[in-house]
């Protein structure tokens, strides 16, 4: 009977992430004063959006695993895309399959819980700390914490507790100190009374340092008049779907003919009826937005109900704290610094891949949207107010080739076939990486 319960409570509520994150929600609301009804329909919601996340990065593994078998078989290089959630889930997978299914993402569901609370504990201390930001962008929450997750238990092996607790104190030190960081630069920009809270933060403040060196600010982007034709890029759906075009042509003049009949057979995508190739290409990446999409739709659906029921709880324990928002909330102060920064991070990507092709690495990587358009955007806002057009063109460029170096150097340590790709964890995180690994070799601690 005892085994019976701790089964039901342990594997089948709190081991199933789409009930744990319901009752998160749940709890959350009726802990803010909300109506049951309330409480209700979005603890439905966020459970339904944890399914259909789920739904969408099945999807994109799966197909794009495809690619990369291809890519494999034809150059015997080991391929890695670079993307946020695809990360996190790969890495969830990698832990299923030793842990039992759903072991992954409940963990990183606790490791989300903990961290937060360590936030607001940084944040009450903030005397002593001197973390005064509540980090509260949601959707980049849960990536981080999944992949913090990942990154303890494969480099350290430890059991549940201690890696959550450990992943948890990582993840909230980076939180806390990083959206800190950069709450004098935003309000600078914004004159609002909060600060960036995203995946490029160390970047953020790099460029917001580096660009008067580099540039005049004076020389602003944001007084300059910009060509109608690059208005696209700002539409992310569409800019999606232009990255996987290239990249999947990429692949296509890479794998040959012969790679490309057996990515449309039935061992590929079972794709028999597109025997023509530039067909099967635009197919091909439109089905990956499509799968990107629809994981975006789920993440979407569960960030919104739990960072509402968040944000409460901090404003009511934390009043006068700085709020950690979104990059994208600065966007509509510097629309052209957006555009700016992706055409340059672009460039900067384009360079470190064909570096990765000239000294013949093991790895190649296909870029994603994602990190190339939030980051690269995001970093232009900064460095442009603070050093001018030029600057952030120099230091995109820069770091579109530094998100290709590093991501390169976090796919060889962790083994993963995606990589989150962002601007931090290109560079800190690497180091992070490095430092987990090479402690659990100096403890004798096996690889997972």
């Amino acid at each position: 009977m005892l085994n019976m319960v701790l089964d039901l409570l342990l594997k089948q509520i709190f081991g199933q992430p789409f009930i744990l994150m319901a009752l998160i929600v749940l709890i959350g609301y009726i802990a803010m004063g909300q109506k049951m009804s309330k409480a209700l329909t979005g603890s439905i919601k966020a459970s339904i959006g944890i399914l259909v996340m789920g739904m969408g990065s099945g999807a994109l593994i799966g197909n794009f695993g495809k690619l990369i078998v291809a890519l494999q078989t034809s150059t015997g290089i080991t391929g890695a895309g670079l993307n946020t959630y695809p990360t996190m889930t790969a890495g969830y997978e990698v832990m299923d399959s030793v842990l039992g299914a759903g072991t992954g993402a409940s963990w990183g569901i606790y490791t989300l819980l903990v961290a937060f609370i360590l936030n607001l504990i940084y944040v009450a201390l903030r005397k002593f700390t001197r973390i005064r930001a509540v980090y509260l962008t949601g959707n980049a929450m849960i990536v981080q914490a999944g992949i913090s997750t990942f990154l303890v238990w494969k480099f350290l092996g430890t059991g549940m507790l201690p890696t959550i607790l450990i992943a948890s104190v990582l993840t909230s030190l980076y939180w806390g100190i990083c959206s800190t960081m950069l709450i004098e630069p935003t309000h600078l920009i914004t004159g609002a009374d909060f600060t960036v809270a995203h995946q490029q933060m160390f970047v953020d403040y790099v460029a917001y340092k580096v660009a008067p060196f580099l540039g005049n600010p004076e020389d602003d982007i944001e007084k300059k008049k910009l060509p109608t034709s690059l208005s696209v890029f700002q539409d992310n759906l569409i800019a999606t779907a232009l990255v996987m075009f290239i990249s999947v042509a990429v692949i296509f003049l890479v794998i040959g003919s012969q790679n490309i009949a057996w990515l449309r057979g039935p061992e590929g995508l079972n794709q028999g009826g597109l025997a023509n190739d530039i067909i099967f290409l635009i197919w091909i990446s439109i089905t990956l937005t499509a799968n990107i999409y629809v994981l975006l739709a789920g993440v979407r659906m569960f960030v919104g109900e739990i960072m509402m029921s968040f944000k409460g709880i901090s404003e009511k324990l934390l009043p006068g704290a700085v709020a950690g928002v979104d990059c994208a909330a600065i966007f509509a102060f510097a629309p052209k610094s957006v555009v700016l920064g992706l055409l340059f991070g672009t460039l900067g990507q384009v360079i470190g891949l064909i570096l990765l092709l000239i000294f013949k690495s093991p790895i190649f990587l296909v870029p994603g949207f994602i990190p190339l358009f939030f980051d690269n955007a995001t970093i232009a806002i900064f460095a442009n107010k603070f050093g001018g057009w030029k600057a952030a063109a120099i230091i995109c460029t820069a770091n579109g080739l530094v998100q290709i170096i590093g991501s390169m150097l976090a796919v060889k340590m962790t083994g993963l076939t995606w990589w989150q790709g962002s601007a931090d964890y290109a560079t800190i995180w690497v180091v992070v990486i490095a430092a987990l690994k090479g402690l659990g070799s100096m403890l004798g601690i096996p690889v997972a």
